[in-house]
């Protein structure tokens, strides 16, 4: 499996990928700074992929940013 194409993806579908190829992986959540951008915290989306020296993958997660007008 290419981990890398998990980036841009919603969470959800991201772990139930990894889980289905029995894949060991974590999440870290992140967050935007920027004021200018509103923060949906029901739709997380991974943001950055890597894979450890032990081969588990983590998953970078943030909400999904929506332009605040």
């Amino acid at each position: 499996m290419d981990i890398y194409s998990l980036f841009g993806m919603p969470l959800g579908y991201a772990k139930s990928s990894l889980e289905r190829e029995n894949i060991n992986y974590t999440v870290v959540m992140t967050e935007s700074t920027s004021r200018f951008f509103h923060a949906d915290s029901d739709r997380l989306y991974v943001v950055r992929v890597r894979q450890e020296a032990n081969g588990t993958v983590e998953l970078v997660a943030n909400p999904l940013s929506l332009i605040h007008i």
